[in-house]
């Protein structure tokens, strides 16, 4: 696999502008520009660029492609650590997903909606007392994390104690054998912060275990295989990260986009049962994780360019999901739009398990947003996104309303 010395700088420039803190609030032009020149070959070959959307899916659902970094000539020098399902691979990873998917079964799903909907009715009649509220702190946010402690059986006021932690290991996801970040080694340490708050945790409900899924974890044994200490922990993690904030984003995606295209809220005030196509546009539009990580095992190709073992692969999500030559007008918020075959939840193997719960969570928290909040304005000024540039989200964000629509 060759390329000009041209073309590799070029392909880190873009790259570089894709990592930029300026490039946060909107990534899409870098996105697009990578994704006229994908598959592009970059770091002396040893990075390959993808994403457009056709390739994307050829990477995400071949068998041969893995996820441990370690496999990549990057990443030769990852650290030694449990890995949580993101960065596992069969037969650790089929293990362990089939026995954490048993949380996330449609009945399970099901079983949950009155207690999203609840929770959505009670943090819009919240803001109705009130000329103005943060999107994050008082309505994205706090959907997910009560479902999260319900699911986890996670006290809901010991929240505080590990989300400034987990919210700095959001960081891990933005990839240092791509573009170094010094803010990984903060990441690490937050990592390190979760594992002690879960061993006091564990160690707690061991003693007194419940119906929530920490205690089935805890206690599971199938087909004569259990989860380790370190496997037990990573995956707990990944669910207390993944499992609140990419949610959150969703939703704070939605909002937002919500208030930019007032034509489609009325289209959604008007029919609240898009509700769950509206969640798939958001996730389409301005995915809450922006791109995956794949390692090659195998001589491949895509479009045209030869792959060898050993090449790391950058698989642009946010890309792929706006590329044209796959949905027409990618550009356009459509709520209606009923994209449910984006990659916000990866494909394959690494399908994201709660991506049902976290549909019914978007889907009820937009319909009731657009339906029951009287005309919401964004404050000028008061967006401000994160520094994460994969777990990409916002930070703050104030709007006005007229009031609320009582149910």
């Amino acid at each position: 696999m060759t390329t000009t010395v041209a073309s590799q700088h070029d392909a880190e420039s873009t790259l570089a502008e894709l990592f930029a803190p300026d490039t946060r609030p909107d990534p899409y032009p870098v996105h697009r520009a990578l994704r006229t020149k994908s598959p592009l070959v970059t770091k002396g070959g040893d990075l390959v660029i993808i994403a457009n959307y056709a390739d994307c899916q050829q990477v995400l659902r071949d068998p041969s492609v893995r996820n441990d970094p370690k496999l990549s000539r990057l990443g030769k020098d990852h650290p030694q650590r449990p890995e949580s399902l993101l960065f596992l691979d069969p037969p650790a990873h089929t293990r362990i997903r089939r026995l954490v998917s048993k949380a996330f079964t449609p009945r399970v799903i099901r079983a949950s909606q009155p207690q999203i909907h609840s929770i959505v009715d009670e943090l819009v009649e919240q803001i109705a007392g009130k000329s103005e509220f943060d999107v994050i702190s008082e309505f994205a946010l706090p959907l997910p994390v009560r479902i999260m402690c319900a699911l986890l059986g996670i006290p809901v006021e010991e929240f505080g104690d590990f989300e400034p932690a987990a919210r700095r290991l959001g960081r891990v996801l933005d990839f240092n054998l791509v573009v170094h970040n010094d803010d990984l080694d903060d990441a690490e340490g937050a990592r390190n912060e979760l594992m002690n708050y879960l061993v006091n945790l564990i160690a707690r409900r061991r003693g007194n275990l419940g119906d929530d899924l920490l205690s089935r974890l805890i206690e599971v044994e199938e087909e004569g295989e259990v989860l380790s200490e370190g496997e037990l922990l990573a995956t707990c993690v990944l669910l207390m990260v993944a499992g609140h904030e990419t949610t959150a984003n969703l939703i704070a995606n939605g909002v937002l986009a919500l208030l930019q295209h007032p034509r489609q809220r009325e289209i959604l005030a008007a029919d609240p049962e898009l509700g769950i196509s509206a969640a798939d546009e958001v996730l389409r539009y301005d995915a809450p994780i922006q791109f995956v990580m794949r390692i090659a095992t195998r001589d491949m190709e895509v479009s045209g360019t030869a792959i060898s073992p050993g090449t790391a692969m950058l698989v642009l999500l946010a890309a792929a999901n706006r590329d044209p030559g796959h949905y027409p007008d990618a550009d356009r918020f459509d709520v209606a739009r009923g994209a449910a075959d984006h990659l916000a939840f990866s494909a394959g193997a690494h399908f994201c398990l709660a991506a049902a719960l976290g549909r019914a969570e978007g889907a009820a928290a937009l319909s009731a947003f657009a339906g029951r909040v009287i005309d919401p304005v964004l404050v000028p000024g008061s967006l401000r996104y994160r520094p994460n540039v994969n777990l990409r989200g916002i930070d703050a964000m104030t709007v006005t309303h007229g009031g609320v629509r009582l149910r």
